[in-house]
């Protein structure tokens, strides 16, 4: 018998009413609805002698899902000063028999911003979220900005991100790359030639994110890369040529609520 006739004859039977079938695109458009609004509704500054307000980007810089038993919609947006990301959040819908709404967010800053929801300071990290080294081996960037984006490229798909979430060596995993950058920017005013941002992923949503960037003055352009986390709950452990390059262990539940960590989950 087919098994869709089966059901709905057992149904039937039961006296219950089929279960109506879930509108995916709907539920995605009205989870990225509500995230650009949340998402506006949040200010950005760095904190400093002169506070620098950051400009959100219009549009999230990426879109993912996860339909593992609850239906998770996330939008990643990006917060900038002079074209240069120093703030991401991604705004996430979940659907069940209830919705509910949380942020994810990481400093990408190598100074301190400060997030604000009207007159109330919801994050306001104590340390920088990044720090940027130089890529040992790495050409001199190149000219042209495609030259300098295939270099980028390139230089990204050197590094692994191994993803360890338990105590069992079946709980570790090599995080996939995105071979498209989520974001391009550069910036004049921070000695920023040319940069990029790269996602890492288990499934569609960031673990960690790689930022690859021509710095330096003129004549001393150089490439270097910073990695942040965007999970709490496994230990990151990066490796170029098979040597440890960043490390950050597992993060305590309270930790993950704390808004003077650079990674900060809030609802």
């Amino acid at each position: 018998m087919n098994t869709s006739i089966a059901f709905v004859m057992l149904s039937l039977s039961s006296g219950q009413p089929p279960s109506p079938a879930v509108d995916t695109k709907a539920e995605a458009a009205e989870a990225s609805a509500s995230a650009k609004k949340l998402a506006g509704e949040y200010a950005v500054r760095l904190a400093g002698p002169t506070e620098v307000k950051l400009r959100m980007e219009p549009e999230p810089a990426l879109r993912w899902t996860n339909h593992l038993g609850r239906r998770f919609y996330g939008d990643i947006y990006l917060w900038t000063n002079q074209g240069r990301p120093e703030v991401v959040a991604s705004v996430t819908s979940i659907f069940t028999a209830k919705t509910e709404t949380y942020t994810e967010i990481q400093s990408l800053s190598t100074g301190l911003p400060v997030l604000s929801r009207g007159e109330k300071v919801v994050w306001e990290p104590a340390d920088p979220g990044v720090a940027f080294k130089a890529i040992p081996g790495a050409p001199k960037p190149a000219t042209t900005a495609s030259a300098r984006l295939l270099q980028m490229r390139t230089l990204a798909g050197q590094f692994k991100i191994i993803a360890d979430y338990g105590i069992d060596k079946e709980d570790k995993q090599e995080l996939r790359l995105l071979a498209t950058p989520i974001h391009r920017y550069q910036s004049a005013e921070q000695g920023v030639t040319d940069g990029a941002l790269f996602a890492f992923t288990k499934g569609t949503d960031p673990d960690a994110f790689l930022m690859i960037e021509a710095r330096g003055k003129k004549d001393e352009i150089a490439w270097q890369f910073a990695f942040a986390r965007f999970n709490g709950s496994c230990k990151l452990r990066a490796s170029l040529d098979d040597k440890p390059v960043w490390e950050v262990d597992r993060l305590p539940g309270k930790t993950m609520s704390d808004p003077k960590s650079p990674y900060f989950n809030f609802r």
